[in-house]
């Protein structure tokens, strides 16, 4: 299929593009699935994406933030192995656990818990100076006991970047994110993320 292997995992099929990569489904050694996100080298700031990491790191990993099992932001792509957060459907298809296949399960079910969870992810990133700067139902996921974890932090529409999609994740975005994306490093992203947030709630 054309993507790098990577040590330690056998990488099976393409399970989902966008703006950022391409993510493909994996097995470790002992039989865990996890997920490879292999990045479009113009949609993303290396740079950017290491330092948030490493960030996230120190002193121990957030609660509520997609853990890296693995990641190479200097590789020719880039990448990063996650835990695996999806179902096999019926049909044989494999479904994201993430809010926007579930969104219409609200305002049915109670969203107040749910919208403090996320609130509380988002803390804890904010704890750790890292503003996430691309929330939206794709990148907030909700596994089978009910914990949230978001992902795709520091992607999207970023400084720096070569090559921006249009998506979704537009829609969540404040003005400001839109005009002067290089903002973020000024630390305009909390205030983005708090804009997101109550566009999501």
């Amino acid at each position: 299929m054309g993507e790098p292997e990577v040590e330690g995992l056998n990488v099976s099929v393409l399970i989902g593009q966008g703006g950022c990569g391409s993510v493909c489904l994996a097995e470790d050694y002992a039989g865990n699935l996890v997920a490879v996100k292999y990045f479009e080298g113009m949609a993303i700031r290396r740079s950017l994406l290491s330092g948030m990491a490493a960030r996230l790191s120190a002193g121990g990993w957030p609660e509520g933030v997609m853990p890296l099992i693995h990641a190479d932001f200097d590789g020719r792509p880039a990448m990063v192995v996650t835990p695996l957060l999806a179902y096999v459907d019926t049909e044989g298809e494999l479904i994201p656990l993430s809010l926007q296949y579930r969104i219409n399960d609200y305002p049915k079910k109670d969203p107040w818990p749910l919208i403090r969870t996320i609130a509380s992810c988002l803390a804890e990133m904010h704890a750790k100076r890292v503003a996430h700067g691309n929330l939206k139902p794709g990148n907030v996921f909700i596994d089978h006991a009910g914990r949230v974890t978001l992902s795709d932090w520091a992607l999207g529409n970023m400084p720096g970047i070569s090559h921006f999609e249009f998506t979704d994740a537009v829609l969540y975005q404040p003005p400001e994110q839109l005009r002067d994306p290089d903002g973020y490093l000024q630390e305009a992203g909390y205030r983005w993320d708090v804009f997101a947030f109550g566009t999501l709630a």
